[in-house]
């Protein structure tokens, strides 16, 4: 009996532990999730492909950009940014925003095509040598695309291409003392620590929360002053007839109101005379 129960409580405590991993597995970012699945698809190319994920490369600026995945051989530098977005993905390599929509759900996210090219612009800043960099935009396989035209800067592609995508470059662009020197550079900007890390993050996560704060702050000082029925929008009227309130004999001003422009006495609120503003000027009117 004692080995039984000791058995069914070994049992137990392991089928918490799956459940409490499952459970952590669902809650995961997505983002985090599609990475995942790209770094192991990039493990399979082989010992020769060197991959780092995650990294933090230094623009001209002086400030961060986080670049999901690189990947270095010797038929060139790729550059890889994970989108795991499903459901129709509609975009053009030159529009700002792109398109998300599940059934009738609709949300914009910025141009990947763009975000990886001020990827790509850093990491060669950060080599500073010409060696040959390809751009490639990954999607969850869930995700269908609505692209009318083709790509000319970058692959955008779903995640079950992404090695096909690579091995068609059966070209050697890059040395070996190339690949030694770049390697090295790119190892150098891996942090040491976990607490490097999540420093060099915190400040990349800052400055990004600032550039959304200014642009925020760029909209809201774009206002309009309202209108209201008191405010004179038309020179002063004439003397002439068409011009002078027909009641009270005091000159006619065109006005904003709720329902668009009209005439109003300049004797209000005394005289309430009004006329609209499409009054044939040929006509009386009282």
């Amino acid at each position: 009996m004692l080995v039984i129960g000791l058995l069914f409580y070994i049992i137990i405590s392991l089928s918490f532990v799956a459940f409490i991993v499952f459970i952590a597995y669902l809650i995961q970012p997505k983002g985090a999730v599609g990475e995942r699945r790209v770094s192991k698809l990039l493990e399979s190319l082989g010992e020769e492909a060197m991959i780092f994920n995650d990294l933090y490369i230094p623009k001209k600026d002086g400030e961060m950009t986080q670049v999901d995945h690189v990947l270095l051989s010797a038929y060139g530098l790729f550059v890889i940014e994970t989108k795991n977005y499903k459901g129709w993905i509609f975009g053009g390599e030159t529009q700002r925003n792109w398109t998300q929509t599940i059934y009738k759900k609709r949300s914009r996210f910025y141009n990947p095509v763009m975000q990886n090219n001020t990827h790509l612009k850093a990491l060669q800043h950060h080599l500073n040598m010409d060696v040959p960099v390809h751009s490639i935009i990954v999607f969850s396989d869930a995700a269908t695309f609505k692209f009318k035209e083709p790509f000319q800067k970058a692959h955008v592609i779903q995640t079950k291409h992404l090695k096909r995508t690579i091995e068609q470059y059966k070209t050697q662009e890059i040395s070996a003392e190339q690949l030694i020197r770049i390697s090295k550079l790119l190892n150098a900007l891996i942090p040491k620590t976990k607490q490097q890390k999540n420093e060099i993050k915190k400040q990349h996560l800052e400055h990004v929360k600032e550039i959304v704060n200014s642009k925020k702050k760029k909209v809201n000082a774009v206002k309009t002053e309202p209108i209201t029925i008191d405010r004179v929008v038309m020179e002063p009227a004439s003397s002439t007839s068409v011009d002078t309130c027909p009641k009270c004999g005091s000159n006619l001003v065109l006005r904003n109101g709720k329902y668009g422009s009209f005439y109003g006495c300049n004797g209000f609120p005394k005289c309430r005379y009004t006329r609209n503003h499409d009054f044939n000027l040929n006509r009386s009117h009282l």
